[in-house]
């Protein structure tokens, strides 16, 4: 499992659907909750809006007076969930839930929670980095209710949209940030957010950690030192 560093900042930014960029099928999806199956499994990449779709529909449901519980996925290994659940519950969203995949206690705990939640008519939606068909799901039950309900699709940001999201992410974190450096990733750089996304975390680190505003220079070094680690 790769594990990442701690950030020596709050990685933040508005987490409604107001401010999410891309993939407007499944937002508007999301939005129609009423129509909603009782379970939907959310799944793209690493850096594709998972943490915040799962936080902008937590955020919608409440705003509607639903009760609605959101869990990181390690919370069902650590605790029966059925028994900690607020009463009257009718939404629960699980984060990550792919860091349960192969080991076998975690998949039993999502098992037997899946079927909490269908027995008690409790509406069930999980975010993943891996589809419900991925191989690395071993128990062979959980796998056919995975595939049971509504699967939704997130490609991550690419072009435009992914600068003006890595710009977001610079604003809301008050890292301050030289104007020529979007100019220059937008020619020198991948448009890809989950490429902009690291490279992000690198420079926000470098510019707490240093005290100076990210600059052209800080991010060729940054980029150069990405080059050398993946080589």
């Amino acid at each position: 499992m790769t594990q990442q560093a701690a950030l020596p900042f709050k990685n933040q930014s508005l987490n409604d659907f107001a401010h999410f960029s891309g993939n407007p099928a499944v937002v508007e999806v999301l939005k129609a909750y009423q129509q909603l199956p009782q379970f939907t499994y959310i799944h793209g990449p690493q850096y594709s809006g998972k943490t915040h779709v799962l936080n902008a529909m937590e955020q919608w449901l409440t705003e509607r007076s639903e009760a609605v519980f959101l869990v990181q996925s390690e919370s069902l290994m650590q605790l029966d969930m059925s028994m900690a659940l607020p009463k009257n519950v009718s939404f629960v969203l699980i984060e990550d839930i792919d860091k349960l995949a192969g080991e076998p206690a975690g998949e039993l705990a999502l098992f037997n929670f899946f079927n909490h939640c269908k027995n008690y008519r409790i509406h069930l939606l999980i975010s993943s980095c891996i589809d419900a068909n991925h191989e690395a799901w071993g128990l062979p039950d959980l796998s056919s209710r995975l595939n049971s309900g509504l699967t939704l699709k997130l490609k991550p940001l690419a072009g435009e949209k992914a600068f003006e999201c890595l710009a977001q992410q610079f604003k809301f974190n008050g890292i301050p940030v030289e104007k020529a450096v979007i100019q220059f990733l937008q020619t020198h750089y991948s448009s890809a957010y989950p490429k902009l996304y690291q490279v992000f975390l690198a420079l926000a680190v470098s510019s707490l950690q240093q005290k100076r505003k990210v600059t052209v220079p800080l991010v060729k070094s940054v980029i150069a030192q990405q080059s050398v680690a993946d080589s």
